[in-house]
């Protein structure tokens, strides 16, 4: 049957371009089952194995209708290695990134091991990540609270404010509240900033 796909990206044109490589790649077994400018239908997302992303701006939407519709991969089409780290917070069966590039069978092959659950990476991003050097955990100036804690590690998961006021109990006002605090003690600007920084600090894991 072949690993079914879902297209995710903002025209047509590259929605068009990358459904044909797929039909395209010699060999592989990967059949498109439905494309979309944003991933607002969960029905269609539901029949696929893999999703497969053009746009890092939209992967925050897949990560709320992945999370809400089950355990689905993503591969990413990017050059930019800090879409990982948002990658490997998503509750995902499996991930992977793709530079633009790539010709149809390695794209192909990248969408067909992330729906086996592996993770692909491309060998210079790969490189890159393998010669940092591990970091150590480090201490705030000024420790989260609970509650911080709590909201940081559900951003970890890739949850929306509107999940994570359901989890907790809690308002949206109230979340945005808490996120606007820990951003701040952090050092940083937004959620994947502030997932990479607070692993890094040892308060969740990744």
């Amino acid at each position: 049957m072949g690993t079914r796909v879902f297209v995710v990206a903002p025209t047509p044109v590259t929605r068009a371009g990358l459904r044909s490589m797929l039909a395209n790649a010699e060999g592989a077994e990967v059949r498109v089952v439905g494309e979309e400018a944003s991933p607002t239908d969960l029905s269609a997302l539901s029949e696929a194995h893999v999703i497969l992303l053009a746009d890092e701006e939209l992967l925050e939407e897949v990560s709320i209708a992945v999370a809400e519709d089950g355990t689905q991969a993503v591969v990413l089409v990017s050059e930019e290695e800090h879409a990982v780290p948002r990658l490997r917070a998503m509750q995902l069966k499996g991930w992977g990134v793709v530079p633009p590039d790539a010709p149809p069978e390695e794209l192909a092959a990248a969408v067909a091991a992330a729906g086996q659950g592996l993770i692909v990476l491309p060998k210079a991003l790969t490189d890159r990540l393998l010669q940092e050097p591990a970091a150590s955990v480090e201490e705030l100036a000024e420790a989260l609270t609970a509650r911080e804690r709590e909201v940081l590690d559900l951003l970890g998961h890739g949850l929306s404010n509107k999940l994570i006021a359901r989890e907790l109990h809690i308002s949206e006002h109230t979340v945005k509240f808490h996120i606007s605090s820990l951003y701040a003690k952090l050092g940083v600007n937004n959620r994947a900033e502030a997932v990479s920084r607070g692993a890094r600090y040892g308060l969740i894991s990744l």
